[in-house]
């Protein structure tokens, strides 16, 4: 795995034998996620977006199967892709709070991360993970965990409601289990 402070963030991919540039900004990873929540979308249309996005020259096809791999393991930022990390609900939506989580980078970091041309996916979810919690998304999650963890107090749970439309997660329930189960069919193969 790659020390994100010691070494230089990947800008290609090794697939087999073969050498890969990628698009690395945080954008073209951002919209290979949507894809995959997008339950319009067959598990072949994704892995196509996913490869036709990231990867900027075609993958032959004795290649795929490692290529889908290495991709997954690169938009998992260099970690082993395991059961545990996809069985996890998410408490965030890149679709849903993307306001909030663009204004909670910029706010917190004090860059902007639009005028960062090439904003390598692992800078930014480095960014994104250490977001503050005094931003919006930070409220935002707080009450998503404090709701699925059965433990919002009498107020929370008044000021919940009142932000229901905010902080409901439930669109995002049923795309965590369309990747969960995308992922589990692509390791039986």
């Amino acid at each position: 795995m790659i020390n994100i402070l010691t070494s230089k963030l990947p800008t290609k991919i090794k697939v087999n034998d073969k050498i890969f540039d990628i698009n690395y900004d945080y954008r073209t990873v951002i919209n290979i996620l949507l894809a995959f929540e997008d339950e319009e979308l067959t598990n072949e249309e994704k892995v196509y977006v996913m490869l036709n996005n990231l990867y900027k020259s075609e993958i032959d096809e004795e290649d795929l199967e490692k290529a889908i791999e290495q991709a997954i393991k690169f938009i998992d930022c260099g970690q082993e892709n395991n059961a545990n990390n996809i069985s996890k609900p998410r408490i965030y939506s890149f679709k849903k709070d993307a306001n909030y989580i663009f204004t909670g980078i910029n706010s917190t970091h004090h860059i902007d991360i639009d005028e960062k041309d090439d904003l390598h996916w692992w800078k930014f979810m480095s960014f994104f993970m250490d977001m503050s919690s005094e931003c919006m998304f930070g409220e935002i999650v707080y009450y998503r965990k404090r709701k699925m963890d059965g433990k919002l107090t009498k107020e929370e749970k008044k000021h919940y409601n009142e932000i229901k439309d905010l902080v409901s997660l439930d669109e995002v329930k049923k795309q965590s289990e369309a990747r969960k189960q995308f992922f589990e069919e692509f390791h039986k193969t």
